[in-house]
């Protein structure tokens, strides 16, 4: 009986018709997400690319838009805007470069002997632990260098092969300045296309869910720039007024990491604590408090104005797709991954939770 109505093409247990059309279907389904998910691991580097491009466009658009609005034709305003950024970031390296040069001079000389002091201690705490008294100090040295080094490594390479070589992140860097300046100039042209892909009557939530991707990049970018600089000022100040040598290379690095959620204020504050703990155990003790007390006042005072009607991220969600970008990309996909999590959201609210909303 069961063969009879399998032959039929028909299954006992729910009574669906299971025909070799079928089948044949759901093979070429299987096959076609199997191919795309190849070509967009092949193209990820592109892909890449592309979002750091939108990112330059939402901060450009920033500017644009409001240029735009007292008459400045679309094209200057982008144009302007990104060869005054440009120039000032160039003018600010160039009237910092004798100083930072000289900081991380010293910051090099230092880093041996920090970083002797500092396996020093983990391989006495670790000798008594285990009751290893007389393994040799020079051979877990080495262990341990060759060994962050090599994890260092494997973070910043990842997965990217085109971005990995000097001319491929040289000509990457080029290609996302320009492609951000494109759509900076004509966001329009390029949304009108990607809603013109989807169906006639999908295009109005569609055409929403984009602009709303586009508005809360904007606003990530402005939070987080507010942020990085607040945080660079107040942590080379602290620094400096605890004696900690290169304050100003220092800050700027705990600036550029604020970029990066959770993993970033823990990056800067290692060269840091490094360095203090060669001066004495009390001066990192205070470099941990300015650190900690510096970051607590940011999560709890700044960040709530700065990202004010901005996506609000889960931070468990956060720091696992964090990990998983850091693993799969390295360190580019860790500077992605806050950004593209919130844009992934808004797309998910607006094009499933929504939908299924309004359709029950």
């Amino acid at each position: 009986m069961a063969t009879a109505e399998w032959e039929g093409g028909r299954l006992p247990e729910d009574g669906r018709a299971v025909t070799l059309g079928f089948v044949a279907r759901a093979a070429l389904v299987v096959i076609l997400l199997c191919a795309l998910a190849s070509l967009v691991w092949l193209g990820r580097d592109v892909l890449f690319i592309a979002f750091f491009a939108v990112l330059v466009a939402s901060f450009l658009s920033i500017f644009v838009g409001w240029l735009e609005a007292r008459g400045v034709p679309r094209a200057a305003a982008a144009v302007g805007v990104l060869l005054l950024a440009v120039g000032t970031m160039a003018l600010a390296a160039v009237l910092l470069w004798p100083t930072l040069r000289e900081q991380a001079l010293e910051l090099r000389e230092q880093h041996p002997a920090a970083l002797t002091q500092v396996v020093a201690w983990a391989e006495g705490q670790y000798r008594v632990l285990s009751g290893e008294f007389g393994t040799p100090a020079e051979p877990i040295q080495e262990q341990v260098r060759q060994r962050v080094t090599m994890e260092a490594a494997r973070l910043l390479t990842g997965a990217l092969p085109l971005l990995n070589s000097l001319v491929g992140a040289v000509g990457g860097g080029l290609v996302v300045l320009f492609a951000g300046l494109y759509l900076a100039i004509e966001p329009r042209l390029y949304l009108d296309g990607l809603v013109s892909l989807v169906p006639q009557r999908n295009r109005p939530r569609i055409r929403q869910a984009l602009e709303d991707v586009g508005s809360t990049l904007r606003r990530w970018m402005v939070g987080t720039a507010l942020s990085m600089a607040l945080i660079a000022v107040l942590t080379s100040a602290g620094l400096w007024l605890l004696g900690i040598p290169a304050a100003l290379a220092l800050g700027l690095l705990a600036g550029l990491l604020e970029f990066i959620p959770y993993f970033g204020p823990i990056l800067s504050a290692v060269p840091a604590l490094m360095l203090a703990l060669v001066i004495s155990p009390a001066k990192a003790l205070w470099v941990v408090l300015l650190y900690v007390g510096i970051q607590q006042a940011e999560a709890n005072l700044v960040l709530p104005l700065l990202m004010k009607g901005m996506v609000q991220l889960p931070p468990a969600l956060t720091l696992l797709v964090q990990v998983l970008m850091s693993v799969l990309f390295g360190f580019l996909g860790l500077l992605l991954a806050v950004p593209a999590l919130a844009a992934a959201k808004v797309l998910i609210q607006a094009l499933y939770v929504e939908a299924v909303a309004d359709a029950g």
